[in-house]
Parts: structure tokens; C-alpha cells; sequence
């Protein structure tokens, strides 16, 4: 009974492919049929509405394209994509099962939807807005310039193994000018590891959220970080994960209004997990930084507030709710709120000194891991009720 039943299921899909396939070809799109965790076969009915086999087509392809239609590539290289405006989103992204590689650069461009591609690099310029870049491999860097309030996302992106030589980009993200104004640019559940490139590294404001910085370190001339903030004023860097890497979240050269929450810094070399210099206004909340043994004989999990010798002394810093190894704030600057973080030394008043108990842990090894236990220090003592730490 048992081998009849199956090849009867199997003659059922079989029929339901095949319809599936007249369906696609009818509407001008595509069947796939993926594979769940469990070994159980999805069959889907993916959409496109348009196909492109090289950058010629795709060219032709875009511009004919209506808002709401997808472009589907063949696997091949499609050189440098510069898109274009369109009144509503089109959708740029590979035939089931292919591998397509382009670059990409806009300048102007409005409602682009990138999914799933290699990336070979992407400029985006001037009055580009309202593209999103998702789900994508990037082998090179992303440079923005010059946008505004733009709705660009990049979400769920890898960023892996990319290097910083002479005269190149030095950030896998790198927005090198400032602006009062917000990029519009936001940065989220993103993978950053590996290689000397800064993870990012920009001078306007912009949103990095729930991103994982790993492992990114010097080796060669580039001076390495996982961000750095120059100026970015209004920049909100929250829920991200740092570990093992040469920096964590920095500003050597001043900073203005960045909010800073919810990141857990798990650093193995340098002892300042947060270093802001010159800064004006930020808030530092909520944040935990792991303790440990990092260079030069000090320890892991510091919050440092300075300046250079030749820029202005920071000022108006609000340090809340943070588990750290310590605060230093030094050389003139000074804080608007320090109060309710737990430290291992060198609390002040309002502050707690102890040793935190986390969820995952004496070395959690994930994000959630460095949430407090229950009986911990710090538990439920924040000064907005949660707890101290990542929330």
C-alpha cells in the first residue's frame, strides 16, 4: 500500500505542477517548488512579469516597466544598473534559481525594489529616494552621497569579507558628507563580518538597527570600525550585535543628538566599547557592554567621553541605563544624566555597582543571551522600570 500511496502523491503534484506551469506561462511568470526544513516541498507561483538576460534587455526591460511589475534575471553579469523613476515600485530580482551579478548606480533613481542579487558595488546620489535593497550578497561597497529624507532601505543584506586597500571605499556602508538634514537612509538585520573595511561609517545622520557587526578587524591600512559616527547629527544606532571586532560604535570627531540604544558590545581587543568625542547632546541608553581583559592591561565594557586636545570639550551626554564596566568621561567633556547603569567600578551616586547575570550566561553567544536573569543586578532597576541593559 505504502509505495502506491506515494506514487499517487507524487502523480498529484506532478498534474499540479504541470497546471502550475500553464498558469505561469500564461500570466508571464514563473513556478518554483523549494524545499522546508522539514524535507516537505512548498511549490509557489513566483511572479515576473518581465525577464532579462543581459544588461541590454535589462535595460529595456526597466523601461518599459510598469508600477507594481518584477523584472526576473537570468543567471550572468549585468554590469552597472542605473534604473531610473518610475511613479510606483518596480521590482528587480533573479529567476528562480539564478545568480545574477550587477553593480548598481543612481542618481535620481525612485521606486526601486533590489531583492536577492550579488552586488558588486552601489552608488546612490542626489535625488534618489524610495529604494529598497534587500535580501542581497554584497561583494564591494555601497557609497550614498548627497541624499535627503530619502526612504532608502537596506534590510537583510550581507556584507562579508570585504577589504578597505589604499583609495578604496573604507566603509561596506560609507556616507562621506554632512548634512543638518537626515539621509533617510536606514540600515537594518544586516550581516557585517569578516575583512578591514569599516562596517559603516558616515557624517549624516542615519538609522543602523538590528544589524550584526562580527570579527571585523585591521589588516592593512585602513583604520577599522564597525561604525563611525563623523558628526551624523540625529543618527539612531539600536539592537545591534558587536562581537569580536577592532572597534565597536565610535565618533573620534565629534557627534551631535545620536541616539545609541539596545546594542550589545562584545569587543576582545579595544576597552572602549563606546567612544565619543566632542559630542553634543547624544543619548547613551540601555546598552551592554561585556566584560573581559582587552589590551593595554585594562578591561573590556568601557563608555569613554572625550575629545581631542585641538576640538571642543563634549557636552550634554545622557548616560542611562547602561550595564558597562565603567564610565570615563575625561579631558574637559562632560555629561547632562548619569545615572541608574550598572558598573563594575567607579559607580557614582544613582548608579549601581555589581557584577550582571545574563540569560545566556557568563559569554552568551547571541544578542538575546545579554538580557538579565532573573535575581541578576540590574534586574527590573532601570529608570524607566525595565531593566538595566538591553531590553
Amino acid at each position: 500500500m505504502s509505495p502506491r500511496v506515494h506514487s499517487s502523491r507524487r502523480s498529484i503534484r506532478a498534474a499540479f505542477m504541470l497546471a502550475l506551469s500553464w498558469l505561469a506561462m500564461s500570466c508571464g511568470g514563473e513556478v518554483s517548488e523549494a524545499e522546508g526544513d522539514d524535507g516537505s516541498r512548498r511549490v509557489g507561483l513566483a511572479t515576473c512579469d518581465r525577464l532579462a538576460t543581459n544588461a541590454a534587455t535589462l535595460a529595456s526591460q526597466w523601461s518599459a516597466a510598469t508600477a507594481g511589475q518584477t523584472i526576473c534575471l537570468a543567471s550572468g553579469s549585468y554590469g552597472t544598473f542605473s534604473a531610473g523613476a518610475k511613479p510606483g515600485v518596480v521590482t528587480v530580482k533573479p529567476q528562480s534559481g539564478a545568480t545574477p551579478t550587477l553593480a548598481l548606480r543612481f542618481n535620481g533613481a525612485n521606486n526601486v525594489r533590489i531583492e536577492g542579487l550579488t552586488l558588486t558595488s552601489a552608488v546612490l546620489l542626489g535625488s534618489t529616494r524610495n529604494v529598497t535593497i534587500t535580501g542581497s550578497r554584497f561583494t564591494g561597497a555601497a557609497m550614498i552621497d548627497g541624499v535627503a529624507q530619502s526612504n532608502i532601505l537596506f534590510d537583510g543584506n550581507t556584507h562579508l569579507n570585504i577589504n578597505a586597500p589604499t583609495g578604496a571605499v573604507p566603509a561596506r556602508i560609507h556616507l562621506p558628507y554632512s548634512s543638518s538634514t537626515h539621509s533617510g537612509v536606514t540600515i537594518q538585520n544586516s550581516r557585517f563580518e569578516g575583512g578591514d573595511a569599516d562596517g559603516i561609517q558616515t557624517g549624516v545622520g542615519v538609522n543602523i538597527l538590528n544589524n550584526q557587526f562580527k570579527d571585523i578587524q585591521e589588516n592593512g591600512p585602513n583604520h577599522t570600525d564597525a561604525i563611525q559616527l563623523l558628526g551624523a547629527p540625529g543618527a539612531v544606532v539600536r539592537g545591534n550585535y558587536f562581537l569580536n571586532c577592532a572597534s565597536g560604535i565610535v565618533a573620534y570627531d565629534g557627534v551631535e543628538r545620536a541616539v545609541i540604544e539596545d546594542n550589545v558590545l562584545d569587543l576582545r581587543g579595544r576597552p572602549w566599547a563606546i567612544e565619543l568625542y566632542s559630542d553634543d547632546g547624544s543619548i547613551v541608553r540601555h546598552n551592554t557592554l561585556q566584560h573581559g581583559a582587552c589590551d593595554w592591561n585594562l578591561p573590556c565594557g568601557i563608555i569613554d567621553i572625550t575629545r581631542k586636545t585641538a576640538d571642543d570639550v563634549g557636552r550634554g551626554t545622557v548616560i542611562v541605563d547602561n550595564v558597562a564596566t565603567e564610565i570615563s568621561v575625561n579631558n574637559g567633556s562632560t555629561v547632562a544624566e548619569r545615572h541608574h547603569n550598572l558598573l563594575r567600578q567607579y559607580a557614582q551616586s544613582g548608579e549601581l555597582t555589581g557584577v550582571p547575570v545574563f540569560m545566556g550566561g557568563a559569554a552568551p553567544t547571541d544578542w538575546s543571551g545579554f538580557r538579565l536573569a532573573p535575581g541578576s543586578p540590574g534586574k527590573s532597576a532601570a529608570s524607566d522600570g525595565t531593566d538595566i541593559g538591553i531590553r
